[in-house]
């Protein structure tokens, strides 16, 4: 599968690397240290017209496809994982209004991105849900003028620094099977109640606190589609793909890292730099082949991406996550290991890249999920294939 980019793609992907190395990787590390939102980041983006990435051309935004889309996003994380991912989550809360938005409701938020520069989170996870789970015990009770909505979502990324969540519901009165239903709800919304701190391994800038919606009332043109549409459509499952882009990217950072350490360092008595040890040449080339192989499946996937069903697209998303999750691990660890005990230090980027990977590829589907996923395509079962909305 050729993989060529045109002269407009490589131009965003050109972009992309360049506010990478020049915006995004000089502010990670205070990110990190302060666990607060990355909104000088998100501004260079939005001035660099990325926070429209996913938003269609006759809305004033970029309309990526989606290898364009990934490869940028894979870039941006090489600089900060943290500032990736969040505007991974922005932009396909862009792609659910844009399947399931009316033009009513496009003309309306679109402006608020691509004029004023807001993000959108989307919020799913719950605490009693595996991740990834259909059911949401979050429920949108119709009210008058609109809806109601009750429960307690975690991991709710961006909360206090987007301009709006989506949040997954649960439509009372419809079957539960068919019931779930998106929400746009505005950040100062009474009713919205942050439960805890945010003070994790890795992924600190992300700001994915608990939060309480209690009796948040939100009229009726805040809702997305209709109940069960997006399970329909599969609009959730590029959530995978840009996960998988996300880890790479990353990973890459830190493989790149190693590679200039090597060629610059030696240590007495030895008079030779690190980067010529037969140990250090092997650790390289597999860390370097490994992310290499779970890219091109992640470009292939996403080249395949508008031809597929919701169940073929359920098995790409699965197979770019599952690669790139094991060869982001597996190559963060590696350069830890390259570099030693040194890694360990602060100073370095090496221990940031390590706990960011190592938390953000416990995002669903995990390891064990994207395998049966995997696996039941292979065997031709596609009851379960993994059709629920993957927003962490």
């Amino acid at each position: 599968m050729d993989f060529e980019l045109s002269e407009e793609q490589q131009q965003f992907v050109d972009k992309a690397e360049r506010l990478a190395r020049e915006c995004l990787a000089p502010r990670a590390d205070r990110y990190d240290r302060e666990g607060t939102h990355p909104r000088e980041s998100w501004r260079d983006l939005w001035e660099n017209g990325l926070l429209a990435m996913a938003i269609p051309k006759e809305h004033g935004g970029l309309g990526l496809d989606m290898p364009t889309y990934c490869m940028v996003v894979e870039k941006l994380a090489g600089g900060c994982t943290n500032t990736a991912m969040t505007v991974h989550m922005h932009s396909t809360v862009m792609r659910f209004i844009a399947a399931l938005g009316t033009h009513q409701q496009k003309s309306r938020l679109y402006p608020e991105v691509v004029e004023e520069g807001k993000l959108f989170g989307s919020w799913g996870s719950e605490p009693e849900s595996r991740g990834g789970a259909t059911f949401r015990r979050t429920t949108m009770t119709p009210s008058e003028g609109g809806y109601v909505i009750n429960g307690l979502k975690h991991f709710c990324t961006m909360a206090g620094g987007a301009h709006r969540y989506m949040i997954h519901c649960n439509l009372e009165g419809v079957n539960p099977d068919e019931s779930l239903l998106q929400a746009l709800v505005p950040h100062d919304s009474p009713g919205l109640k942050v439960m805890d701190e945010w003070n994790t391994l890795g992924m600190r800038a992300t700001v994915s606190p608990s939060v309480a919606l209690e009796n948040c009332f939100v009229p009726g043109d805040a809702v997305l589609g209709k109940p069960g549409q997006s399970q329909q459509l599969g609009v959730g499952l590029a959530f995978g793909l840009g996960y998988a882009a996300i880890y790479l990217g990353a990973a890459q950072g830190a493989l790149d890292f190693t590679v200039e350490y090597s060629r610059t360092h030696r240590f007495d008595p030895d008079p030779a730099t690190l980067a010529e040890s037969l140990v250090i040449q092997r650790n390289v080339a597999e860390m370097s082949m490994a992310l290499e192989g779970a890219r091109l499946v992640l470009y292939q996937s996403a080249c395949r991406w508008p031809e597929g069903n919701p169940l073929k697209r359920a098995v790409l998303a699965a197979r770019a996550k599952f690669l790139a999750t094991e060869a982001a691990l597996m190559a963060t660890a590696r350069a830890i290991q390259c570099v030693g005990g040194r890694s360990a230090h602060k100073r370095y980027p090496l221990e940031r890249m390590f706990r960011d990977v190592r938390t953000c590829t416990l995002m669903p589907p995990n390891v064990d999920r994207t395998m049966e996923i995997i696996g039941k395509a292979q065997l031709g079962i596609s009851d379960g294939l993994g059709l629920a909305d993957r927003e962490g």
